[in-house]
């Protein structure tokens, strides 16, 4: 199993994608001339352009030509149709979830708790050797990468992204991930603030290695137990934070973000320490 699974809006340009979606929901075969009538947006589109584009959709399998009566597409088309409807939803429903409160960074944190403890449990148990080997030497080269660029809060958020993108339970990854889109990586933002201020920045790395080597070890009931160790301590960090003025800073950098933070669309892979 592949540990990437590449999103419809990754795999595919916003006109390839916009063609496919039209020939999906259309009823009968659409040729050139009509999907040039049919396309959004200020750019008017010639029909020797749509050719083109429509033969590239040809070549990766997604469209076919039915008796020169326009284009339908193929099963894997439709699939990718699909995927990009679930992800549009998928946007939809994470742009209307902003963290404006040190409440809703609390309960992002119990929701993470519930999911990923229950990754790391199918990772142990049910992934395969050369998997875990992959998943092994991915955390390894980011780790030495982001050393190099002093750039923690990266390493943190991407751990929990490699550990998920692993996971061989697809409605996991799938969970998961939804929490872990990068509309919510303010979070870390957060974390950092709080951890400076209780002296445990350098709790996480430690943490992770446990995860990460009761993972390796194939040992389910020692990663679940580390995983939930590492939650616990983030959410008695915030838990302790007694200084109100703190807090409001806090509350305030957080409605900041709400307004300029966008949920993106799911990578499978979809931070915090």
């Amino acid at each position: 199993m592949s540990l990437v699974t590449r999103s419809a809006h990754q795999a595919l340009g916003p006109r390839d994608l916009e063609l496919l979606l039209l020939i999906a929901e259309a009823p009968e075969p659409l040729g050139a001339r009509e999907l040039c009538r049919r396309m959004s947006g200020p750019d008017t589109i010639s029909e020797s352009t749509m050719n083109r584009l429509l033969r590239r959709l040809d070549e990766q399998g997604l469209t076919r030509s039915q008796a020169g009566r326009g284009r339908v597409l193929s099963s894997e088309g439709q699939e990718r149709a699909e995927q990009a409807r679930s992800e549009r939803r998928w946007h939809e429903n994470l742009s209307q979830l902003k963290m404006k409160t040190l409440d809703d960074v609390r309960d992002l944190i119990v929701a993470r708790r519930a999911v990923e403890r229950e990754v790391v449990r199918s990772l142990a148990t049910d992934a395969d050797r050369d998997e875990l080997e992959l998943l092994r030497k991915r955390v390894i080269a980011h780790d030495l990468a982001v050393r190099t660029s002093q750039d923690r809060r990266k390493a943190t958020i991407e751990f929990h992204r490699l550990l998920t993108q692993a996971c061989p339970n697809r409605m996991l990854r799938g969970a998961a991930s939804v929490l872990l889109d990068p509309a919510f990586d303010v979070l870390d933002s957060v974390l950092d603030i709080v951890a400076a201020g209780h002296g445990t920045l350098a709790a996480s790395p430690l943490e992770h290695d446990a995860i990460l080597d009761a993972v390796l070890r194939r040992k389910p009931d020692a990663a679940e137990a580390a995983m939930l160790e590492h939650f616990d301590r983030l959410s008695d960090d915030l838990t302790t934070q007694a200084a109100p003025h703190t807090a409001r800073a806090i509350e305030l950098f957080l409605q900041s973000q709400a307004g300029t933070s966008r949920a993106l669309v799911p990578t499978n892979a979809p931070g915090d320490h």
